[in-house]
């Protein structure tokens, strides 16, 4: 574990030089590192794209750990000490005591090797009840339709995922509710979106209220 004399030699540093390093130390703890970060990127003055510059990552995961900085102590610990992967931590993010609790649990039993983000939002979705699929559900046409052609600008997601998007934004028109099946994909390509940046807390393309519903109904 990094000295706590180390972590605040970081704050002594040049603020975007502390952040660059900071972010490269594996040895930081999670929660340390979240905090520290956090502290660093305000003190630095950067917009979210100048940190993932810095720090060569992408904005989708500066945000997250952003976020995971705003927990209260003992859920940061708990989270911190899991040390879950980079694709989970906005899931972490955004959830209260008992979300984290089951999702934790759920990191847990997830064999090696094996993806982990649909197992922790699932366990999640289970301490919650049925609410967070019945808002993916609610998300209108029109912002599907948007997501399918700025996917389409970023160059994500497959033809046939972006086309899927354009096909449930028509089938809402006619008010004809998402089988199972179809939701089910429908809140993978969001996650997906969001994992890959085009859907993020501060976007850069004057849609953010679009952006800002979409994480609201993935409960983040």
């Amino acid at each position: 574990m990094t000295p706590l004399s180390d972590i605040e030699g970081y704050l002594d540093l040049d603020p975007v030089e502390g952040l660059q390093a900071a972010w490269a130390d594996a040895d930081l703890p999670l929660g340390a590192r979240a905090r520290l970060v956090s502290r660093l990127a305000m003190k630095s003055r950067l917009t979210l794209e100048g940190a993932a510059r810095i720090c060569e990552a992408s904005p989708a995961e500066v945000q997250a750990l952003l976020d995971l900085a705003t927990l209260d102590d003992d859920d940061l610990e708990l989270v911190s000490q899991a040390n879950p992967p980079v694709t989970t931590w906005f899931l972490f993010a955004g959830a209260d005591s008992d979300w984290i609790r089951a999702g934790l649990e759920a990191l847990e039993a997830v064999p090696d090797e094996e993806p982990v983000l649909c197992a922790v939002y699932e366990a999640m979705r289970e301490q919650s009840g049925p609410d967070l699929d019945e808002r993916i559900a609610a998300i209108s046409g029109e912002i599907l339709g948007h997501l399918s052609h700025k996917a389409k600008e970023y160059g994500k997601l497959s033809p046939k995922a972006r086309k899927f998007l354009v096909d449930v934004a028509k089938r809402k028109q006619t008010g004809a509710p998402l089988t199972e099946r179809q939701l089910n994909w429908l809140r993978s390509i969001l996650f997906e979106l969001v994992e890959s940046g085009v859907v993020c807390s501060e976007s850069p393309d004057a849609d953010q209220e679009l952006c800002d519903q979409v994480l609201g109904a993935l409960g983040m």
